[in-house]
């Protein structure tokens, strides 16, 4: 019982986070916009490691829906999942590199929060 409410609980924090993030995303169009959507990242990491330092998630999940705790892993996503979308074989390029490049700048660093 304690692990499917703890599961509740972890899989709602990510809700709640891409309903705080996604105006951030939504909004970016220049310099100061991508700026205070990386600040809202952050902001949305600290939050979720000091919910994980008052409850542990692991090892199955993470707060927040936050799927790579380390950098390097963050960065790696967010490679792995531009590649993706820019790959001509999946024909999803044009949709990525439509965006203004800062918004797809900051999709490319969202994804890296989530994609594995």
């Amino acid at each position: 019982m304690a692990d499917k409410e703890l599961w509740d609980e972890v899989d709602k924090s990510g809700e709640k986070s891409w309903a705080q993030l996604s105006p951030f995303l939504d909004d970016v169009r220049d310099l100061p916009s991508f700026v205070r959507f990386i600040d809202a990242l952050r902001k949305d990491r600290e939050d979720a490691d000091r919910k994980e330092a008052l409850r542990s998630a692991a090892p199955y999940t993470s707060w927040n829906g936050w799927e790579n705790g380390s950098i390097a892993n963050f960065l790696e996503a967010a490679v792995a999942w531009a590649t993706t979308w820019t790959d001509d074989s999946r024909g999803d390029a044009a949709h990525l590199m439509a965006d203004n490049p800062w918004k797809a700048a900051a999709r490319i660093l969202y994804a890296g929060k989530y994609y594995e």
